[in-house]
This record gives structure tokens, C-alpha cells and sequence, in this order.
């Protein structure tokens, strides 16, 4: 038995209920991910990433164009891809003295608080128009999910949307009918994207705030780490800090549930027992508690494309996704073949030949798993978890329709909410 194992804290029977536990980490644990290794070969350039303090920053994107469009591509990968053709712009510019203000609307039907993101301007018939955050750092997806565009007077700011509806332009909203095949959760659509994106109350009661798209990208990201220092500490011919990092790269793949099975006895937990808590693999779907992350995100997937009101862009897109998770899977079982064999070598076994070519495959692995693999055929990356991070953030956008009886011309515009735990720039 490992000496940090002990009676949980928590109730780890799942499926887990919502709850409003949502404890910052400790300093030592913070969600900014850190760099990638100088040992991984930049391939090229994905999709930027701005992190502010590691703070919980969200942020909507409204396009407004005569046509429902993806937003663009977040990187040149297959799963970002804009299969959609544009179309001309056709946004009236407001009436004399009137400005369009956008606004984002939560749950409650009767006494809903409603968020004003600002003015959207209109040039050449588009709106482009990105919402950083506030400075209590809400998490968008969480907290809201409507939105609404009304015009009304640009010289006052309005501080809820009008009462007369009249002056209503746009409205959006994600579905939120129950899955009637979902007798046990009830879950719909926006229920699975605030799972994914936002806030999971599995991850809630472990005191890991955000949602399991997030936490994949930072663990993986890490055994990533963890895999080059072990390799760089080789050539050093440093053993001790070798073994520790093997028993890293162990503790985020197994979780404490099952990594003692895979390390020698007595091992020292060596990262955040919190985090380890919730394993990268998983090892028994009728019994393992909780979930690991790439079973659990492809379950919300599935869940998700059997939603009402799940469009089809989201279901091919959720479709090329659930492939990339099982790559990403086959990659880390690999990772952890190779740890496994490692943790339990020697001192004088570690520093031969031979082991230099296991820490190659297993840094390989690792890279691809993290940065996706090379297709020279296409040129691109693909399939690793920096494509689903981001592919993920595209299933939480919607259709926003014309109000009827209003002075606003036929068309259509989308909002992409990415509710992660950065604000993503997109390179348009």
C-alpha cells in the first residue's frame, strides 16, 4: 500500500450529483500549463493560446453574417476545418441613433439575470465581436445560456435588454430538452457542454474547478513534460530524479486507484493527490470511480450527439473527436507500457544503451498523444489532445435566428462560447 492511500474524503460513488464545490487550487497546482519542453520538436505552429495569470478567463465570439459559419479554423487539422461556404454579408447597420448591444441571458425563465457584453459594430455588412471576460473571471457556459441581441439607443447604455420587444433582433439558445432515452440523468445538450467546457460535478467534488476538456489538456501536457525530463536526466546519468519522473508519469495514467499495481511498494505519491484522484486511463468501466478523462469525455460525446437539438455540424464534429480520443488512448497505453517497464529497472539497468531507445518511444509517444502526429501526405497534425482541446470548444456554438416581426433583414448569425479555462485568439 502506498503511503499516502487513506480513507477518501469524498463520496466517489458515480455517477456523482452537481455540486457547488468549486475550490481554487493551491498555489503549487495552478491551471496555467506550463511550457512545452525545449526536448519536443516544434513541428509548427497550432492555434495561440493567451493564459492570464492562470486565471479562469472566458470568452464569447459572435460572427454575424447572412448565413450560419463555422467561425473559422483554429488550426489547418482536419478537425477544424471549415466545410461551410461563405456567404455575403448582409447585417443592416442599425437605425440613426441606434446601436446593436449583445446580451447573454441565464437559466431562469422568470427572473434571469442578463449579462451585457457590449456594442456590436457592424462594418461591411459583419459583426466580429469578442467578449474577454469580466473581472470576476465567470465562466460564460456556466452561468448562462441564451443569447440576445436588441437595438436600442447608442448614446445610453441600457442596463438590462428592453422590455419592448419590438426592438429584439437575434436570439439563441442552447437546447436544453432532456435526452428522453436519459433515464437516469436527464441530461441535455448544454448539460453535456457545461460538462465538457465549464464546471463537471465529478471534478467539482475533488475540488478541480472547470470542465474535463480543460483537465485532459493540462495531464497530458504534463506527461508530456515528464517523458522528455526523464530522457534528458539519461544523459546526465541521474537515476533518482529518472525513477521519480516514471512515478509521475504513472500517477496521472493509473490514478491512485490503480497505479500501486504498476510501481514498486512504497512508493510515494509525487504530484497532487487531488489530481490524481481522476486517472488519464481507464482500467474497469463497471467499477472505476471516477471515470477517467478520455472515457468520461467520450461518454458526454456520445451523450451529446443523442441530444435534441444537437445540430449536424456538431454531431460530425463530435464524431471526429470521439476517433482522435481513441488514438489519444492508444498512444498513452503505450506511454504507460514503457513506464511501467522502467519504474522497476535498476539504477545500473536505467543507464543502458538499450533504455535511451525505450525513453525515445516513450517521449514519442507521449508528443503525439499531446501535439498530434505528423501526416505527411496532408501536411498537417492531427488527432492529438491540442486538436480535441480546441475541436471541443467548437461543439459549444449555436445557430442565432432573425426575431420575426422585427425591422432586422433574414439571415442568421452564431455565437462559439469556447468556455475554457483561457481566452483563445483565433487566427483568422
Amino acid at each position: 500500500m502506498r503511503q499516502t492511500e487513506q480513507t477518501p474524503r469524498y463520496d466517489l460513488s458515480y455517477p456523482f450529483q452537481p455540486a457547488p464545490t468549486t475550490n481554487p487550487l493551491g498555489p503549487d497546482t495552478g491551471l496555467m500549463p506550463p511550457p512545452i519542453p525545449p526536448s519536443m520538436p516544434r513541428k509548427r505552429k497550432l492555434a495561440p493560446i493567451l493564459t492570464v495569470g492562470g486565471a479562469v478567463l472566458v470568452s464569447a465570439m459572435i460572427v454575424l453574417v447572412v448565413a450560419s459559419l463555422n467561425l473559422g479554423a483554429f488550426s489547418s487539422s482536419a478537425l477544424f476545418k471549415n466545410t461551410t461556404s461563405a456567404q455575403a454579408p448582409n447585417i443592416p447597420h442599425p437605425s440613426a441613433g441606434k446601436s446593436y448591444y449583445a446580451w447573454l441571458l441565464n437559466d431562469d425563465p422568470v427572473e434571469g439575470k442578463a449579462l451585457l457584453l457590449g456594442q456590436l459594430p457592424v462594418n461591411h455588412g459583419l459583426v466580429h465581436f469578442q467578449y474577454g471576460g469580466d473581472q470576476q473571471h465567470t465562466n460564460l457556459l456556466e452561468v448562462t445560456n441564451r443569447l440576445l441581441v436588441t437595438e436600442e439607443d447608442a448614446g445610453i447604455t441600457p442596463i438590462t435588454p428592453s422590455l419592448d420587444k419590438s426592438v429584439w433582433r437575434y436570439m439563441a439558445e442552447f437546447p436544453q430538452k432532456p435526452n428522453p432515452l436519459d433515464t437516469v440523468h436527464h441530461f441535455s445538450l448544454l448539460s453535456h457542454l457545461r460538462h465538457l467546457l465549464a464546471s463537471d460535478p465529478t471534478l467539482a467534488l475533488l475540488g478541480m474547478p472547470g470542465g474535463l476538456d480543460i483537465w485532459l489538456f493540462r495531464n497530458v501536457q504534463k506527461i508530456l513534460e515528464w517523458s522528455g525530463s526523464a530522457r534528458d536526466d539519461w544523459s546526465v546519468r541521474d537515476t533518482a530524479l529518472m525513477h521519480r519522473q516514471f512515478i509521475r508519469i504513472l500517477d496521472y495514467l493509473d490514478g491512485l486507484s490503480y497505479v500501486q499495481n504498476d510501481v514498486p511498494v512504497d512508493s510515494p505519491v509525487l504530484v497532487n493527490e487531488r489530481l490524481a484522484r481522476v486517472s488519464l486511463l481507464e482500467f474497469d468501466v463497471q467499477h472505476q470511480v471516477p471515470p477517467g478523462f478520455l472515457y468520461h469525455i467520450a461518454l458526454h460525446l456520445k451523450g451529446l450527439v443523442d441530444s435534441p437539438g444537437a445540430t449536424t455540424a456538431q454531431k460530425q464534429l463530435a464524431i471526429q473527436v470521439d476517433t482522435a480520443i481513441n488514438k489519444v488512448q492508444a498512444l498513452l497505453e503505450q506511454v504507460h507500457q514503457g513506464a511501467k517497464k522502467l519504474v522497476m529497472m535498476t539504477g545500473a539497468q536505467l543507464l543502458q544503451p538499450a533504455t535511451l531507445s525505450l525513453l525515445d518511444d516513450m517521449v514519442k509517444h507521449a508528443q503525439d498523444a499531446f501535439v498530434g502526429q505528423f501526416d505527411p501526405a496532408t501536411g498537417e497534425i492531427q488527432d492529438g489532445v491540442t486538436q480535441i482541446h480546441f475541436a471541443i470548444q467548437r461543439l459549444a456554438s449555436m445557430d442565432i435566428v432573425v426575431m420575426p416581426n422585427t425591422s432586422a433583414r433574414t439571415g442568421s448569425v452564431e455565437l462559439c462560447t469556447p468556455c475554457l479555462l483561457h481566452s483563445v485568439h483565433i487566427q483568422m
